[in-house]
């Protein structure tokens, strides 16, 4: 078995007790609560909270599905093929109602009351230490995965619905929590992730598939960048050390089952294609779902395909285009000796064609959160908004140096169409660069509205059509109907503009 810890059934019937939601519209006694002073009595239960903690991220809400169709399908780098799971992200249809809206919003808090449990039992584990199995260092690992993770999941939920409950405590009862502020969301992120940092062991110290240092401090960083806190980004960047580009030949261990916990990868979702019947297609957090359909969805079945922007956006004789983009002639395989002749446009990146000569359904290639090419690129974005643009050139310059293609402030690359001698030069070689190297890996949708590009990119699809994208409604997505039927501190006053 590839997943080096796995979430077994106990684990997850675990996180899914310690939800506190506040799809409740009056304080009731949480009949599920797991008291924390009964449990942290051994090594293994601790490392059973911490597990559970994970567990969301491979539930369809989120990477098993709608973690990545939904920024995907948000972005200009891809088109929809025809399923109805794809048609109404990409043409910005969503309502309060839609599966999508609840699960990646129900996945997101389920995780977090994981977390919770997790931090709540900090003070039962620092008593038990001195007669149980498990050391200071052990209790720390645990503390810091919870507040990586609870700083990721509401990432991930400010990012999508802007302003939300901020739920930091597990409660004998469960009560209406209003919205928060996006700035008090962010408050908090940058805490947790902070104190990550200062917990988590460093890459190499710990099993695969769990939080790190740098993983932490890489989020970090993210979100100062997505702040426009340029020096605190800078400063956590320069912390991150033990992570290397892959070179060209390894390039594709970005993508693929083989290559999975590599020397550029900093935070993966783990997969290993076990799963129970009854949670195939809509997991449920109780019974074992290690599954990813995006595989399947994307390369199989053509649901989502490469927009010809983003086919367009490459250069000539750039290697990343048949390393990244199923096209007629370009081989794949095990042994790279198959060709793609099926006269469609797919998806390359995590097919299970790199490994495999055909897909299967229970797809278990890990979902990549974040690499280090990333990182670089958003190393290149901060320099450049410091004002030291020949530092920005020197980091995109250790991307394309990797993929073995011309460097900026050359003359080849000035003549290409990216010169480099204005501020404006060097701000469109990083939207370009981190349009090639990251496509498909669901940052586009969220680099246009940083970069305040979104309603000027995100307009038509390949035929011309309009999406009907509009900046005032789209960059977020509605408030579940669920959470402002049952909520009380939630009103349809409430809801995101345009919904």
């Amino acid at each position: 078995m590839k997943n080096i810890f796995r979430l077994s059934t106990i684990i997850i019937m675990i996180s899914s007790l310690l939800v506190i939601s506040c799809d409740d519209d009056v304080a009731v006694k949480n009949t599920n609560e797991l008291s924390a002073d009964s449990f942290f009595e051994s090594l293994a239960q601790i490392e059973a909270s911490a597990n559970a903690a994970y567990a969301q991220l491979q539930n369809a809400g989120l990477y098993q599905r709608y973690g990545y169709i939904l920024p995907d399908t948000f972005s200009d780098e891809s088109e929809s093929g025809g399923d109805p799971n794809f048609v109404t992200s990409f043409n910005f249809s969503l309502t309060p109602s839609l599966p999508q809206t609840t699960q990646y919003w129900n996945n997101c808090y389920n995780g977090i009351g994981a977390c919770n449990f997790v931090l709540e039992g900090e003070e039962t584990m620092r008593g038990r230490l001195a007669t149980s199995n498990f050391t200071e260092s052990d209790i720390e690992d645990a503390l810091g995965q919870a507040h990586f993770l609870r700083g990721l999941y509401y990432f991930f939920l400010v990012k999508r619905y802007g302003g939300v409950p901020l739920l930091l405590e597990s409660e004998a009862t469960i009560t209406p929590e209003p919205r928060s502020s996006v700035d008090q969301v962010y408050e908090v992120i940058i805490n947790e992730f902070k104190m990550a940092s200062e917990l988590l062991f460093p890459k190499g110290a710990t099993e695969n598939g769990r939080a790190t240092r740098g993983a932490a401090l890489g989020m970090l960083g993210k979100v100062y960048l997505h702040r426009e806190m340029y020096e605190e980004a800078q400063a956590a960047f320069s912390q991150i050390t033990d992570y290397s580009l892959l070179p060209l030949e390894d390039y594709t261990d970005n993508f693929n089952e083989s290559g999975e916990y590599n020397d550029e990868s900093m935070f993966e979702v783990s997969f290993n294609g076990d799963a129970t019947e009854q949670d195939l297609w809509s997991q449920t957090g109780i019974g074992v779902s290690e599954v990813t359909w995006h595989a399947q969805e994307y390369t199989a079945w053509g649901n989502l395909n490469p927009s010809n922007k983003l086919l367009a956006e490459f250069e000539d004789d750039d290697p990343r285009l048949n390393l990244a983009i199923l096209q007629n002639g370009v081989p794949y395989g095990p042994n790279n000796d198959l060709i793609w002749n099926a006269g469609n446009i797919r998806w390359f990146k995590f097919s299970q064609l790199y490994d495999n000569a055909t897909i299967m359904q229970n797809g278990s290639t890990n979902a990549r959160v974040l690499r280090y090419a990333d990182v670089v690129l958003m190393q290149a974005e901060v320099e450049h908004k410091l004002n030291n643009d020949p530092g920005a050139i020197d980091f995109l310059n250790e991307i394309r140096e990797r993929v073995e293609m011309p460097l900026y402030g050359t003359p080849e690359m000035d003549a290409a169409g990216y010169p480099v001698d204005t501020p404006s030069g060097v701000f469109d070689a990083i939207v370009h660069e981190r349009m090639i190297e990251l496509c498909g890996e669901q940052v586009r949708f969220d680099d246009l509205v940083r970069w305040n590009l979104d309603a000027q990119e995100i307009t038509t699809n390949n035929a011309g059509q309009s999406r009907g994208y509009n900046p005032n409604v789209h960059r977020l997505m509605p408030i579940p109907q669920l959470e402002i039927d049952t909520n009380d501190a939630i009103g349809p006053g409430d809801q995101n503009p345009g919904y």
